[in-house]
């Protein structure tokens, strides 16, 4: 296999685990990954900063059984700038090169790290000759809100958010580049499932207002049955709001795409949400071509991804800015 062939493949690997993504964790272990021996056990520790200038930067270490072998680690990091050229590298670990520490409460995934204690908290990705270092000013703190367990038969998929409104220092340094330093709002997630990511959701909605006077984050999970959940909307300094449902509605098709996300409660419309920019569209399976997307689409499914900069709108209160995710089984 060529190497942007095997690079592709432990993309879909890390994007499967993220989708198919116990009990609220230990505050000393929030990094601990909590092994299953499903052949669809996936685990995700995200990380995402929302920058001044516009930067956006994802981390996401990831130990998974899904693919050959079981418990390989996978450590990403995608950096977008405007005006840049975007920069995404990963490494896949293999078991006995990750693992946790206790005494440090650290999270080693081969050459990637995250650290949460003493009231802050510190990733480092070292990879492809560049470096990202997140800097949060807040430790990992569970919190698992209402209606964010879903379960497929036995099997189990959990959400927990563990920084949701943490001031953010990042410094990026890529490839044959300098240090850049960032400044801006972080948000982190814990994810754990053993539901195979094609049968885990036929469409996701994501948005986080990280900067800015108004912070929130919003989830929404439409089920391969039509059921609705989680569905939540969290506004800092107060507790998360259980909503209904959701409708999607979509103009124009691939990168020109644009989306009207409109969420529901107690009957009646409680917010609407409009993409304004698109920042990256991500299709791992689609990347991989016909013959070798076909082989692991069964499992995996074909997740599509957007992320927009974007405006949520409620009656009486000003609107929001920040990032919106929508994610399609398969796109049209």
């Amino acid at each position: 296999m060529r190497p942007d062939g095997r690079f592709q493949v432990l993309k879909v690997l890390a994007v499967a685990t993220a989708l198919a993504l116990p009990s609220v964790a230990a505050a000393g272990a929030v990094l601990e990954p909590k092994l299953s021996p499903s052949d669809n056990y996936g685990e995700n520790f995200t990380f995402i900063g929302d920058l001044d200038g516009g930067t956006f930067i994802f981390v996401q270490l990831t130990v998974t059984n899904i693919g050959p072998g079981s418990r390989t680690g996978l450590c990403r990091t995608t950096v977008l700038t405007p005006g840049q050229k975007a920069w995404s590298a990963q490494a896949k670990v293999k078991t006995r090169d990750w693992r946790y520490d206790a005494e440090s409460s650290t999270l080693k995934m081969g050459p990637c790290s995250a650290r949460s204690a003493d009231g802050a908290t510190r990733v480092e990705v070292p990879l492809d000759g560049g470096r990202v270092l997140l800097e949060y000013a807040a430790p990992m703190t569970p919190q698992g809100q209402e209606g964010t367990e879903v379960e497929v038969g036995k099997d189990r998929y959990h959400h927990e958010v563990t920084l949701a409104f943490s001031a953010l220092k990042a410094t990026v340094k890529r490839p044959k580049g300098e240090d850049v330093v960032y400044t801006g709002g972080g948000y982190a997630d814990h994810t754990r499932s053993t539901i195979a990511p094609a049968k885990l959701a036929k469409r996701w909605v994501r948005f986080r207002a990280l900067r800015g006077g108004e912070k929130l984050v919003l989830l929404a999970r439409e089920g391969q049955d039509g059921e609705y959940g989680p569905v939540y909307a969290w506004e800092e300094g107060a507790t998360a709001r259980s909503l209904e449902h959701f409708t999607l509605a979509r103009e124009g098709v691939r990168e020109r795409s644009s989306w009207t996300v409109e969420l529901f409660a107690d009957g009646s419309s409680a917010m609407v949400l409009r993409s304004t920019s698109l920042l990256q569209r991500s299709a791992p399976v689609e990347d991989l071509g016909a013959v070798l997307g076909g082989l692991v689409r069964s499992v995996v499914g074909s997740p599509v991804t957007y992320l927009h900069r974007a405006v949520l709108e409620r009656e009486g209160k000003a609107p929001v800015t920040g990032l919106m995710e929508v994610t399609l089984e398969g796109d049209l």
